[in-house]
């Protein structure tokens, strides 16, 4: 389990994150041109991150994303209807993309799936950084179903987290009085990584430090059983 074996396995399943979100689109907003359509989807998505940073996603205008990009207006309309539908194409992508990383890296064994599930969610937001904070800090400026939609997408993790602890419990492999707070813990260590980034770069902690103790927390929170 390492940072490099996950690009792999990262880009056998999507090439890269600006072809997955065409494939996931090209029907629906009729792209024809799959070298364009990609190449102006890494541009107009990086734009929507750096100005949703300066002004939130909710401030920005057609106008700035189009004076970022260098596209024109109308330009900017074949890749998404309004706003709105630009967030869902983002959101959609990140967690369909997250989804399927986290899907393949179960495993028989409840305790090996626990910290399959932290590393590879944190090795999602060291790609994805940019998607993750910009999902989760704009989040609270969404219509409510959409809103709605996002809170569901958010217990994923939880979820899944909660099964694995259930069941390495119930199996007698670890101790855990409440996997729901657990869980729960386990997910703030999560986004403590892709929400105060600067932080950690800072004191010169890397990635594999912030590995480390993830798999250190884990241990604390879940000590394994000796049979």
């Amino acid at each position: 389990m390492d940072y490099a074996a996950f690009q792999d396995r990262f880009n056998h399943f999507f090439g890269d994150e600006w072809l997955f979100i065409y494939h996931q689109n090209k029907q629906r907003l009729d792209l024809k041109n799959e070298r364009i359509a990609t190449a102006k989807l890494a541009t107009i998505i990086p734009a929507v991150f750096t100005i949703s940073k300066k002004h939130s996603f909710h401030g920005m205008s057609l106008r700035d994303l189009s004076l970022e990009t260098g596209y024109s207006t109308g330009g900017l309309y074949k890749y998404f209807r309004d706003k709105e539908d630009l967030f869902v194409i983002i959101h959609h992508g990140l967690v369909a993309m997250t989804e399927r990383v986290l899907i393949s890296v179960q495993d028989e064994n409840p305790m090996t799936s626990i910290d399959h599930l932290l590393i590879y969610h944190l090795y999602m937001s060291e790609r994805l950084k940019s998607w993750f904070y910009f999902v989760f800090m704009e989040a609270k400026h969404l219509n409510r179903p959409l809103l709605n939609r996002f809170i569901e997408s958010e217990k994923l993790l939880e979820q899944v987290l909660i099964a694995d602890i259930e069941k390495a419990v119930s199996l007698q492999l670890c101790d855990c009085r409440s996997p729901f707070l657990t869980a729960s813990v386990f997910k703030s260590v999560l986004q403590e990584w892709y929400l105060k980034n600067h932080k950690y770069q800072a004191k010169k902690i890397s990635l594999a430090d912030y590995e480390q103790h993830i798999l250190t927390v884990r241990k604390q929170l879940l000590p394994e059983v000796n049979r």
